[in-house]
């Protein structure tokens, strides 16, 4: 199985299509660096599998939480980040989906290069696991050097743009790079109640990283 960075600025749908493609899997970690676990399970009520969450956002230990969430008391200390995420990915054993949302986050706190370094382990154990994972990365919010540098961990890299006209706005999904040829580079999707309207190019392209449906 695959990883995927997924860039975009606030409001242009990375949620949305994270959520679009864990809706196959049966078993999922959610990494939280900007929202609390119960935001993040109020989110995703609709998935019916087994769904960890690792939250670093809440460094509060007395929030109420559900026995499969994680709260990372102090999210400075990228080793805890590495054992929670661990003990939650042993839990799950294999074949499973990671929502990494967002390594902005964690950009906040740490140096690109422990980042690099932290998330490079990450990608190693969910390849070795079969697993796969697509991890957001906002848009702007860092320095062309610092995205170029994460962009490094991973093989394929997609890019949601929201470009508004007036009252009008479009949204486009763009493959900055590919592990393979894809015909289009470049399309418009659309926003739907409770999903993405993804061009059969792109969701295609998505799913054979994510090992979806084979």
């Amino acid at each position: 199985m695959g990883s995927i960075l997924l860039m975009g600025s606030p409001g242009t749908g990375k949620t949305r299509l994270i959520l679009k493609y864990l809706s196959y899997y049966d078993k999922a970690l959610w990494v939280s660096t900007t929202e609390s676990a119960p935001d993040v399970r109020r989110k995703l009520v609709d998935f019916d599998g087994e769904l960890w969450v690792v939250d670093t956002h809440t460094w509060d230990q007395k929030v109420e939480v559900e026995r499969r969430d994680i709260i990372v008391s102090n999210p400075m200390n990228l080793n805890e980040v590495s054992i929670a995420i661990g003990k939650a990915l042993d839990s799950l054993g294999d074949e499973y989906f990671i929502a990494f949302d967002s390594i902005s986050g964690l950009l906040l706190y740490h140096t690109p290069q422990k980042v690099i370094h932290f998330l490079r382990n990450i990608v190693v154990r969910m390849n070795t696991d079969n697993g796969a994972g697509i991890f957001t990365l906002v848009k702007n919010a860092h320095d062309v050097h610092i995205e170029t540098s994460i962009s490094l961990v991973f093989h394929n890299i997609i890019e949601l743009e929201r470009v508004f006209n007036g009252e009008n706005v479009k949204r486009f999904i763009k493959i900055i790079r590919a592990s393979q040829y894809v015909e289009k580079e470049v399309a418009e999707i659309h926003i739907v109640e409770n999903d993405v309207a993804v061009p059969k190019v792109f969701d295609r392209f998505i799913k054979q990283q994510l090992n979806i449906g084979r």
